[in-house]
């Protein structure tokens, strides 16, 4: 396992580093999503949205889950070869 010199409420910096990023990600995305509703504040009309977005939003979510987890796992093997190198 990958073993951070600094800890933050128990878990290592280098599990933080490949993670927080995509926990920023959905949450910036749940408030957008919350906000949706505020015609004042939209970027877009909605039928502007409707017609302009041709990826549904199930997949465009399965894109973006495929995406971060490719992120997360190559940042984890980073670490770890870093580590390992490093220790060695």
């Amino acid at each position: 396992m990958i073993t951070g010199d600094i800890m933050v409420l128990g878990v290592p910096d280098d599990l933080l580093v490949a993670i927080v990023p995509s926990i920023v990600y959905w949450a910036y995305s749940g408030v957008y999503a919350l906000l949706g509703d505020m015609h004042e504040y939209r970027l877009q009309t909605k039928e502007d949205e409707n017609t302009k977005n041709i990826v549904s939003k199930s997949t465009a979510v399965k894109g973006v889950l495929v995406q971060q987890a490719l992120q997360i796992g190559v940042s984890l093997a980073m670490f770890m070869v870093c580590t390992y190198y490093v220790l060695s």
